[in-house]
C-alpha cells in the first residue's frame, strides 16, 4: 500500500503546482497534501489492476476520487456543517486559510 501511496501523492502533487500568485493552489495543496491513507484511491488502482487496468492508466482516476473526498471533508469541516478546527492534527483548512478560500 505504501508504493501506492506514495505513487498517488506524487501525482497530486504534480497536478496541482505551486503557483506563488495565487492563494488557492496554496490552499488546495494544503488540503490535499497534507497526510491521509488514500484508501479510496489505492482501492481504486487495485480494482482496476484486478481487470488489468496498468495503474498508470488509473492514477489520474485514482487522483480524481481522492480530490473530491478531500474536497467533501473540507465542506463537512466548516463552521456551518461539523465547525471541525483540526483535520489529521492540523488546522482545518478554513482555519488555517480565511473560510470564503475553504467555500
Amino acid at each position: 500500500m505504501e508504493l501506492e501511496r506514495e505513487k498517488i501523492t506524487t501525482r497530486l502533487d504534480k497536478l496541482v503546482p505551486l503557483q506563488s500568485d495565487t492563494p488557492l493552489t496554496e490552499a488546495v495543496r494544503y488540503a490535499l497534501l497534507t497526510g491521509g491513507k488514500r484508501i479510496r484511491p489505492i482501492l481504486l488502482l487495485r480494482v482496476c489492476n484486478s481487470f488489468g487496468i496498468p495503474t498508470e492508466k488509473a492514477l489520474d482516476v485514482a487522483c480524481a476520487l481522492e480530490m473530491i473526498h478531500a474536497y467533501s471533508l473540507i465542506h463537512d469541516d466548516l463552521p456551518c456543517m461539523d465547525d471541525d478546527d483540526e483535520r489529521r492534527g492540523k488546522p482545518s483548512l478554513h482555519k488555517q486559510y480565511p473560510e470564503w478560500l475553504a467555500l
